[in-house]
């Protein structure tokens, strides 16, 4: 629950009480806006054309340049991630009776990767409370103990119990 509370504009930080667990939420979640940075596909740099050079030095080359490449976009995601989320929990927090939603739709091209997680996180949360509650109540009346029970007692008994 600590990702959709941060992700939530009206709480952020202020629904983490203990702040071990603040700290380790934002890291989670500039871990997380770092891993959409890096899955977004971005522009390529353009091929440099082959010289005559020899295959194996054109290789070793080619290897560098992509260890390289990688290591800068590593660091580059990491940074914009980082830069991304501060900028975000910098911000004043909503009233509590505005709507976290419209909130992300506006500001979905300021917080482009937030806003991706905010579509993942702040859903409808499931719950089974009160159909675990009918089921339960049900429970209670046909058992394999009172297996034997005529249809129209067990909707009576039902039926009272749940008024």
């Amino acid at each position: 629950m600590t990702m959709p509370t941060l992700l939530d504009p009206r709480f952020k930080k202020l629904g983490l009480l203990r702040p071990t667990k603040l700290d380790e939420a934002v890291t989670r979640l500039k871990g997380n806006c770092a891993e959409i940075i890096r899955n977004t596909p971005s522009s390529t740099p353009p091929q440099q054309p082959e010289t005559s050079q020899s295959t194996d030095n054109n290789d070793l080359w080619h290897l560098l340049d992509t260890t390289v490449g990688q290591s800068r976009q590593s660091s580059s995601a990491t940074a914009d991630a980082t830069i991304e989320v501060d900028r975000y929990l910098r911000e004043v927090n909503l009233e509590r009776h505005e709507d976290p939603l419209l909130y992300w739709s506006k500001q979905k091209h300021q917080y482009p990767n937030l806003y991706q997680l905010a579509l993942t996180y702040l859903c409808t949360t499931a719950s089974s409370v009160p159909c675990e509650r009918v089921f339960s109540k049900a429970g209670e009346i046909v058992s394999k103990k009172r297996n034997r029970l005529n249809p129209n007692t067990v909707k009576k008994l039902f039926l009272n119990k749940n008024q």
